[in-house]
């Protein structure tokens, strides 16, 4: 089975095609696209659950480390609708160790951009704030929402045929093989992190890759390396204490999608194998 291509067409980096709005709101340098110049994230009300909750369309996630929300186009003065993240530290030492280091907001918002450069479908960082003062306990991260998108999992649940189903995997193999040509690491390689607009064809070129905090350009991939995102992305589909379907043929044809022939399928299968004995769990 022949593999999507990896050749890129020479164009423009769309990093280099855009002009930055830079400001400074309170205690948080801002950096942004002309339209979001009025974007008030800052505002955002994170440590009032009662005001979050009423205050912006959905709050996603809640950890010690990190909140997302989902903002509706006019909130807060956002032309679009946007995910924003706001990154803490879970303890006193936490920015101390991070010095030197940039923002976690930063890191992902500055991957974003390198990634769309390199070819890789993502949603686009367009502001990010960072707390002055050293050392700095929050940064915040806005990204473009991509609308009526559903992930891979979720596909996986919506699809009835298995023909359709097969179309999916073989997608899923051939761009996280697309991914990692291009030397992209994701540290949670999992199928819902898989984007797609749910009127698109289950197609490689389809996919956008998100939740990019702890992911790497780190150009050639190890076999290792490729193995665990191999390993986490059939994981997602083998949910503990149930099945959801996703049986040898699905998880062979991922592999011969991602191989592109027979033998590499079985040896990718042999290295999937390897790291679910380091993890104690084998698919």
């Amino acid at each position: 089975m022949p593999r999507a291509s990896t050749r890129k067409q020479k164009k423009s980096r769309p990093s280099q095609e855009v002009k930055w709005h830079f400001d400074k709101k309170g205690d948080y340098r801002i950096q942004c696209l002309p339209p979001y110049k009025r974007f008030r994230g800052t505002e955002i009300p994170w440590t009032d659950t009662i005001e979050l909750n009423e205050t912006t369309e959905q709050v996603i996630k809640r950890t010690r480390s990190r909140k997302v929300v989902k903002l509706a186009a006019g909130q807060y003065g956002t032309p679009l609708e946007l995910y924003v993240k706001r990154y803490n530290f879970k303890t006193w030492y936490g920015p101390y160790l991070r010095m030197a280091r940039r923002s976690r907001s930063r890191e992902e918002f500055e991957l974003g951009w390198a990634l769309m450069d390199a070819g890789i479908r993502t949603p686009r960082p367009v502001w990010v704030a960072e707390q002055t003062g050293t050392p700095s306990r929050f940064s915040l991260l806005a990204t473009e929402a991509i609308p009526l998108a559903e992930n891979a999992l979720e596909r996986w649940y919506r699809l009835e045929e298995p023909e359709d189903r097969f179309d999916l995997v073989r997608a899923m193999g051939q761009f996280l093989y697309l991914l990692h040509e291009r030397g992209l690491y994701h540290d949670d390689c999992k199928a819902g992190h898989f984007l797609i607009r749910m009127e698109s064809p289950s197609m490689p070129k389809e996919f956008f890759i998100i939740d990019l905090l702890g992911c790497g350009l780190k150009g050639r991939l190890t076999k290792i390396q490729r193995a665990k995102n191999l390993y986490q992305l059939m994981r997602h589909f083998h949910p503990r204490r149930k099945s959801i379907g996703f049986e040898k043929e699905y998880r062979e044809e991922l592999l011969m999608a991602y191989g592109g022939s027979h033998h590499d399928a079985e040896k990718w299968s042999s290295w999937v194998d390897r790291i679910g004995s380091i993890k104690g769990r084998k698919l």
